[in-house]
């Protein structure tokens, strides 16, 4: 993190899509071509400025290879993701040439890869090398190497985020070596200055979660220079340091490199991976002894993510054009929020973790937030720093789902520490896809300034003005503030049941249509039930019946989903499955005139009560055969003769089979 601040553009790429720049064909593949196929856990940094570069590695294993690519920016932090990246220039090379290519490692030996033509080609028609291929070895030992690129992404072909849980209450273990970056002076750092450092993150974090996290004695490693300077990619920086220390990707652990303070405008103040619980396993670099620093970039570690501003020229609030960027005319300013560890650092300031992350992430127990709905309503806030009773409001516009806090802040404890002396007194607070949290300017000129606090009498207006919050009164043990939520969501008109076609039988495939809403759903999930209760699993459009739905109606539920609506369900017309014969009827004697022939059922599920048949001949009905035999006669010489049954249960779709087709001998 470092402490410049600046407004970011209104430019953002489009969210993380499936779609690769370049799709090789077989058969008309070049070598420039090779692809190589990386799984393995996405480690990413924080954003430090809108338009500032985002680091990205794969963890492959204890080792991170460097990987670059736009669409990265919104897959989750520790997704397991699949991912194939362009071989380097020198790996292609060295294959086309079929010789051997050495490469400096940092922390380890130099590695050999013996290239040839042959692996390349095969990474060049369509189907990537694995990483554990000579020319996947290679190619990820150039990303690792001081002389090598990060590895390009041409296609994200999976990003699985794991399922996010409660955190565990758990101590963090610090592994802490101090690294001095290639070409930089060595500013030895004493055990006791790292052991405080450490003691007063701790400190801090026990206290923003109610003692369940904490932070543990440090481990102390011996320090070294690094093969990396500071404009290298600091996925390099921190794979030498996992060599070098022999840390693991475990949860509840961070690996903390500290630079010298020279390193501070190059290297950052600090920099550290995102998590995405509290208790992941995280990276971070620091280029201070302070205490602050540490406790932000853990921060990262455990999840959180920046606590900003957003700045608008004559409005407190914005809206979002698309998911991930805010409308023209508001902004965010990075490290906005003065009154948040997660915003800017100084050498002494440990400010309250803001309400947003707080809740979201368990640190504060629910029973601090008060749920305001529908109406008007009055909440008492004591201060934040107080660490008791009700410290915010929580709203949530019933036609955007934005969600709004209002917490309460006071120069005490804590809060007495603010980097840039912002207003205290109430604040409103939201979040958004870039960071953290924003916290919402009260009195709006278009450009950042310290007067975020909603003072006494003044009312904040949402976009769109359905959320109104006004400060009643504020004084050193509380304040009111009065909230009126006048946003609903709207309904959804059905004009057009769904329907269900295709053949109705089992092993035949039956298709479920949307219906016609008002207004238009944005999105459909569909459940098919039989005799009216829910089929396990079957929750897509398309439904195949099977011998358990035999003789049984089917109906599927589609329901329409649209921000700002009440989800609605809608039911199709029943459908019915009919009897299923599992082995199906069959004939049985001398195909000959003047022999009698029997017709047995079959099998049939569910077991049928009774039977009916009509006896065919050249597939046209023989009037009057309806038992179960049937004699022969002169006019069925080389005819072909079935049987068409049907069967029946009280309470279930009849169904019905046909036996196969017998010759009468001539």
């Amino acid at each position: 993190m470092r402490t410049r601040r600046l407004l970011v553009p209104a430019v953002l790429t489009a969210a993380l899509t499936l779609t690769s720049a370049v799709t090789a064909h077989a058969g008309n593949a070049t070598t420039d071509e090779a692809r190589v196929r990386l799984t393995g856990e996405l480690i990413k940094t924080s954003v430090e400025h809108r338009g500032d570069r985002q680091w990205f590695g794969v963890r492959v294993g204890d080792e991170l290879v460097p990987v670059s690519g736009r669409s990265l920016e919104h897959a989750p932090p520790h997704a397991q993701v699949t991912l194939d990246v362009r071989a380097p220039q020198s790996v292609v090379a060295a294959a086309q040439a079929g010789r051997t290519l050495t490469l400096r490692s940092a922390g380890k030996g130099p590695t050999s890869h013996r290239l040839d033509s042959a692996g390349l080609r095969a990474a060049s028609d369509g189907t990537p090398a694995t990483s554990s291929s000579t020319l996947g070895a290679a190619s990820t030992a150039v990303a690792t190497s001081p002389e090598g690129d990060p590895l390009e992404v041409t296609e994200v072909v999976e990003a699985q985020q794991a399922s996010s849980a409660d955190y565990v209450p758990a101590t963090r273990r610090i592994t802490y070596v101090e690294v001095t970056p290639r070409g930089m002076t060595r500013a030895p750092a004493t055990t006791a200055s790292m052991t405080a450092q450490v003691a007063a993150t701790d400190s801090y974090w026990r206290e923003q979660s109610r003692s369940e996290l904490r932070v543990g004695a440090p481990t102390i490693k011996a320090p070294y220079t690094s093969a990396f300077a500071c404009d290298s990619d600091p996925m390099k920086l921190w794979n030498e340091a996992i060599s070098r220390t022999g840390w693991a990707w475990t949860d509840n652990s961070s690996l903390v490199l500290k630079l010298p303070s020279a390193a501070g405008p190059s290297c950052g103040y600090g920099l550290g991976s995102l998590g995405d619980t509290p208790n992941s396993p995280g990276v971070l670099h620091v280029s201070d002894i302070a205490a602050p620093v540490l406790a932000h970039e853990l921060g990262h570690n455990m999840s959180m993510d920046h606590a900003n501003s957003l700045v608008c020229p004559s409005s407190s609030d914005g809206r979002y054009d698309t998911a991930t960027d805010w409308w023209v005319g508001c902004d965010e300013m990075e490290y906005g929020d003065s009154l948040d560890i997660m915003g800017p650092s100084s050498p002494r300031d440990l400010p309250m973790l803001s309400t947003p992350q707080a809740l979201q992430h368990g640190l504060l127990p629910p029973s601090a937030a008060v749920q305001a709905g529908h109406g008007t309503s009055s909440v008492t806030l004591e201060p934040l720093s107080g660490l008791e009773g009700t410290r915010a409001a929580v709203i949530t516009d019933q036609n955007t789902n934005v969600k709004y806090w209002v917490e309460y802040r006071t120069p005490t404890a804590r809060d007495s520490s603010n980097p840039t002396n912002q207003d205290t007194g109430v604040r409103v607070l939201r979040t958004s896809p870039w960071s953290g949290s924003v916290v919402l300017d009260a009195t709006p000129t278009g450009a950042l300034d310290n007067h975020v606090a909603l003072a006494v009498g003044r009312t904040f207006a949402s976009h769109g003005s359905r959320i109104k919050i006004t400060t009643v009164s504020a004084d050193a043990g509380g304040a009111v503030v009065q909230i009126v939520n006048t946003s609903q969501r709207g309904a959804f008109t059905v004009t057009k049941a769904p329907t269900i076609t295709g053949t109705r039988g089992v092993g035949k495939t039956l298709t479920a249509s949307k219906g016609t809403w008002s207004p238009t759903p944005t999105s459909y999930t569909y459940r098919w039930k039989r005799n009216g209760a829910s089929i396990y699993g079957a929750t897509r459009p398309t439904y195949t019946p099977t011998s358990a739905d035999a003789g049984r109606r089917l109906t599927v539920s589609v329901a329409a989903h649209r921000t700002g609506y009440v989800s609605k369900a809608a039911s199709s017309a029943s459908v019915g499955i009919p009897i299923y014969a599992t082995n199906r009827p069959y004939l049985k004697g001398t195909f000959r005139s003047g022999q009698t022939v029997t017709v047995r059922a079959g099998a049939w599920t569910p077991t049928p009560t009774s039977y009916s048949y009509q006896w065919y001949r050249n597939n046209v009905a023989i009037t009057g055969r309806t038992g179960t035999t049937y004699t022969l006669a002169s006019r069925d010489k080389g005819t072909r003769i079935h049987v068409h049954v049907t069967a029946r249960r009280s309470g279930y779709v009849t169904g019905a089979a046909i036996s196969l087709r017998s010759t009468v001998a001539g």
